[in-house]
């Protein structure tokens, strides 16, 4: 008789990013160290269009939040959640009326939310790089652009030695209608991310970068659009070659051509051109793109021990 192991399942957890550009959440399940992702949702609400114009969020935002968050607990029911863990990003931090929205959901459903700093965001963020990529005896650069900021942090074998938060996000580069303005603000600020990065790597370039954020992920997958490639890495000529194919399209085109919905056709090319320039500043002749993030990090927040991967379920 042959004896099988018998899978050992740990809880079912929840965690929620919620961020400038839109609205992250996984459903997970632990089973023999692993992390099963049993659900992943995306709400594209753009809490940073109305923050990053006016200082607040407009009350239809707030609704329309409100309602997403009452839509995800009753699919955690539904899974069979018995925790979650909801933090939210930099539209949160700036919003003069985040303390009411926050009481407003806590209120309807009992999800509180926790607003996170820069540094809170790339802790989590560099957790769940870790669980994914070795590390140790690198000298590394963690790159998440979100839709209000761009989270650098600096790893040093293994471990991470400092971070800093960039309030430049392609929610907040959509106010650049010219091109060339565009330019003229990304190159200013990729002049101080390079001295943040210069202090700690010196002219070295770092061993690894590594990119993560819905926008990084996405240009993973216009790399097989565009250019018929698929890998979890891009290099520098590729991501020049993916910007100035964008730059080529109009907004109605990046959407056909590229299967993009609207939320992310705006987006996409300040976040590629982002890349690009950090890039060629660093002397990065690659970048690595992992299938993990803020949310991701969450999770491994939640738990006790840190298990070994995240395993991503093929959809049918």
């Amino acid at each position: 008789m042959t004896l099988y192991p018998v899978p050992v399942t740990g809880p079912t957890l929840a965690a929620i990013d919620l961020g400038s550009n839109a609205l992250r959440a996984i459903i997970v399940r632990t089973t023999n160290g692993h992390i099963d992702v049993v659900k992943e949702i995306r709400e594209p609400l753009r809490l940073g269009e109305d923050v990053f114009h006016q200082g607040l969020i407009s009350a239809q935002k707030c609704q329309q939040t409100e309602e997403a968050f009452i839509r995800l607990l009753h699919l955690f029911t539904a899974y069979g959640v018995v925790d979650v863990r909801a933090m939210a990003t930099s539209a949160m931090r700036d919003a003069r009326n985040a303390r009411q929205l926050i009481e407003s959901i806590s209120h309807s459903t009992g999800i509180d939310i926790g607003p996170i700093d820069g540094r809170e965001e790339a802790e989590l963020i560099f957790r769940a790089v870790s669980s994914e990529i070795p590390l140790k005896n690198k000298k590394a650069l963690l790159m998440d652009i979100g839709g209000g900021s761009t989270e650098l942090s600096i790893v040093i074998d293994g471990k991470l030695k400092a971070s800093h938060s960039f309030n430049i996000g392609t929610v907040r580069l959509l106010r650049h209608e010219e091109q060339e303005e565009l330019e003229v603000r990304i190159n200013l600020m990729v002049q101080k991310m390079n001295r943040f990065t210069r202090a700690h790597f010196g002219k070295n370039t770092p061993d690894l970068m590594i990119g993560t954020g819905g926008n990084l992920r996405r240009i993973g997958k216009l790399r097989r659009k565009i250019l018929n490639k698929t890998s979890q890495e891009c290099t520098y000529d590729e991501v020049a070659h993916m910007a100035d194919a964008l730059y080529s399209m109009s907004f109605v085109e990046r959407i056909r051509r590229l299967d993009l919905d609207q939320n992310r056709a705006d987006v996409i090319l300040p976040a590629t051109m982002l890349v690009k320039n950090i890039m060629k500043a660093v002397g990065a002749k690659k970048i690595l793109l992992p299938k993990v993030g803020l949310k991701e990090g969450i999770v491994l927040s939640m738990l006790d021990s840190k298990p070994r991967k995240f395993v991503h379920t093929p959809k049918s």
